[in-house]
């Protein structure tokens, strides 16, 4: 592997001399060929928020066969604050770790790797990633439909069937609990200074019975936590957003992947299902079929060999983990930009689902106390 205290820092950083390396050791190219040209290109709005993103056109030359003429080139955030973030979260280690020893066990899809590395001293990382843009990618804003729901559900089954009531320290003893000191604290925190703000902007799309306990959710993180994470556990995907998933256009395509996997952890099953059935599937369609879809995501765990988690297990947990996203609602809502228009339509779609789902859901009779 290419020397980690050489790792470039950005997409403007990197060399044909560097590639033709990184390639050829993670078993891209073969030996003898090489990158003659790399031209960075922007991925546009959207392309990464902890990290910088870009993807890379390649020209070769030798036997450079099979080589991907696109890559997606993923390094640290140039914010200080984001990057502030993700190192405290272990975000850049968890991915690249992710690549290098898990993603071979992972049934949920995800682009291939080519290159994997972080600095020694977990600053610095980057990833070389097939590049996805002949999929279609989601969108936030316009939400999932029936069809594509049951896509995203399906593929959701397979990935927790896999390491169903495992935990942490089964698979590697990187992948912590979800319920872990920093994300507690963090959750709390943010909520503390986002709930304010959230009220502020989309107070029209919050129910009457969350406005009177929606403020309390911040304080129980601690408490909410520990009770989603007392059950079953499996590998969570944690960051199980319509964003991050990119969907088939031809038939000879995966019909699903999904991208990002800075957030992997232990967690309820209900986490990356309330994550994206509560604020990435459109409200009437969450409404009109979500036992529908719950009751496919049980059938598609019993396909895959898990007969002990009950459906009675299953609703508290969806329930429970709704409730927990608020904290995610907030802090996103409250930190995204905005002034863009596009940060403001994602913010208030977020907003108006999960707000939406607690109320459906009667989630506040969870809160302790």
């Amino acid at each position: 592997m290419t020397d980690t205290a050489a790792l470039p820092a950005s997409p403007d950083e990197l060399t044909p001399a560097w590639l033709t390396d990184a390639l050829t050791r993670g078993g891209t190219l073969s030996t003898g060929a090489r990158v003659i040209d790399c031209t960075p290109r922007p991925l546009g709005a959207g392309g990464g928020l902890m990290a910088l993103v870009a993807r890379i056109e390649l020209e070769y030359a030798g036997q450079a066969s099979g080589a991907p003429r696109t890559l997606i080139a993923k390094f640290p955030s140039p914010v200080a604050d984001n990057r502030a973030v993700a190192e405290t979260y272990d975000m850049y280690g968890r991915e690249v770790r992710f690549y290098q020893t898990l993603a071979a066990l992972t049934p949920l899809p995800h682009p291939s790797c080519h290159f994997a590395a972080q600095a020694a001293d977990g600053s610095g990382f980057v990833l070389l990633l097939e590049d996805l843009g002949d999929r279609r990618p989601g969108d936030q804003v316009a939400g999932s439909g029936l069809a594509e729901a049951e896509v995203v559900i399906d593929a959701l089954a397979a990935f927790h069937a896999r390491h169903f009531g495992g935990g942490p320290g089964r698979l590697a003893d990187w992948v912590t609990s979800h319920a872990n000191a920093a994300q507690i604290a963090g959750m709390t925190g943010g909520f503390e200074f986002g709930w304010p703000r959230f009220v502020e902007m989309f107070g029209d799309t919050i129910p009457p019975g969350v406005r009177r306990w929606g403020e309390r959710v911040g304080p129980a993180t601690g408490a909410i936590l520990g009770a989603m994470c007392s059950g079953p556990q499996v590998l969570t995907h944690g960051d199980c957003r319509l964003e991050n998933m990119f969907f088939a256009t031809r038939p000879d395509q995966p019909p699903f992947a999904i991208v990002d996997w800075q957030s992997i952890t232990w967690s309820s099953p209900g986490q990356d299902l309330a994550y994206y059935l509560t604020q990435s599937v459109q409200l009437e369609v969450r409404r009109r079929h979500e036992r529908d879809l719950l009751a496919r995501y049980l059938d598609g765990l019993r396909r895959h060999g898990v007969r002990d988690y009950p459906a009675d297990r299953l609703s508290e947990d969806y329930r429970r983990a709704a409730l927990y996203l608020l904290d995610y609602a907030v802090v996103i809502a409250a930190t995204l930009d905005l002034s863009n228009a596009r940060g403001a339509a994602i913010a208030r779609a977020l907003a108006t689902r999960a707000c939406a789902a607690l109320e459906d859901l009667d989630c506040g009779r969870l809160l302790p106390g």
